[in-house]
């Protein structure tokens, strides 16, 4: 069980925040650079030690983020129904317009060079250096989330009813159709593209089995899961939802069925809102509904509290390296925490 202690919170040493106007919808990281976007339509950058700079970008709020596959830039989409890339210059280039439309999920993988828009009841995906859309997939109802395989070719498209599989590098590939009924509003696919799971209307998941599509329930949650993490080995799902971070064994060809799930940085009277495994070590990140931020470890229960005020966390996101850690609440107080100042 996660407590408080007298102790300052690890950010108090190694780290800072920054208090920004509006609230964080996606962080990102640039190496050791910060990419915030906010719900005003704007991206903040912020390096080790700089002021924070905006750059204005969308007008009405960003809805979704991602890097840019080239890793140069990040991609952002906004309630304007406008897809941008921007550089920490502060350089903003439209890479596609979609009047009437909201722009709310983006994925992209620097493995292949694919970025992936939903709009509405469209994927809209750029192929590599693509300035302006190369193809688009449509599917029955408004897209509830996207995700890509490690490979970056395999697109999972969460909608209701289910979700839909198919090669979004190839547009003359053919579809696999997932049903389940009920809306489903999030998605990942586990790296290796072995399994598909949803985050349901109702608290719970839904995962496909892709070898034979065989269906399983993951359930539990006191809330809805809007959050997932992948470790580095593909091995461990860690999924938001619940007053503990809930990890799902995927070791083995069955993944989590008749597994029980492992337990980590448990609180008491807040929920878990954000997830971020670190990209090198067996240590997830975790924020909480009442601003808290903790790391723990996935070998026994030891907790290290990094944050310990603030309103409920939005986005929590590490570098590439793993040296940096980047928080954000609601109420558009940023967190960020250099680790290799810790070790």
């Amino acid at each position: 069980m996660l407590v408080a202690t007298a102790e300052p919170a690890l950010i108090d040493r190694y780290g800072r925040h920054v208090a920004l106007d509006a609230a964080p919808t996606a962080l990102l990281w640039l190496d050791t650079a910060a990419a915030v976007a906010l719900g005003d339509g704007s991206v903040c950058w912020i390096g080790d030690g700089a002021d924070p700079e905006a750059v204005p970008v969308h007008a009405g709020a960003i809805l979704a983020a991602c890097r840019d596959p080239d890793g140069a830039a990040i991609v952002t989409g906004g309630d304007d129904g406008r897809v941008c890339r921007v550089s920490p210059a502060g350089e903003v280039a439209e890479l596609g317009a979609f009047a009437r439309k909201w722009v709310e999920h983006l994925v992209a993988s620097p493995a292949s060079g694919l970025l992936v828009a939903g709009v509405g009841k469209e994927a809209i995906c750029w192929t590599t250096a693509a300035s302006a859309p190369s193809h688009r997939y449509a599917v029955g109802s408004t897209i509830g989330g996207l995700a890509l395989d490690a490979k970056g070719k395999r697109l999972a498209i969460a909608h209701y009813n289910g979700a839909t599989l198919l090669y979004g590098t190839n547009p003359d590939s053919g579809r696999v159709a997932l049903a389940w009924t009920g809306s489903h509003l999030a998605c990942t696919l586990q790296p290796e593209g072995r399994f598909l799971l949803t985050a349901l209307q109702e608290t719970g998941l839904h995962g496909w089995r892709l070898a034979d599509l065989r269906d399983m329930r993951m359930g539990g949650f006191s809330a809805k899961t809007r959050s997932f993490s992948w470790d580095r080995k593909g091995k461990w799902l860690a999924t938001s939802g619940d007053a503990a971070a809930i990890l799902w064994p995927f070791d083995g060809k069955d993944g989590p069925m008749g597994k029980p799930p492992l337990l980590r940085a448990e609180r008491t009277g807040a929920l878990v809102t954000q997830l971020a495994f670190h990209p090198k070590d067996d240590v997830l990140a975790v924020g909480y509904a009442d601003g808290v931020v903790a790391l723990a470890r996935l070998a026994d229960e030891h907790t290290l509290l990094l944050d310990t005020e603030g309103a409920s966390i939005t986005v929590l996101a590490w570098n590439d390296a793993g040296t940096r850690l980047g928080w954000g609440g609601e109420d558009g107080r940023i967190g960020l925490l250099a680790m290799d100042a810790h070790a």
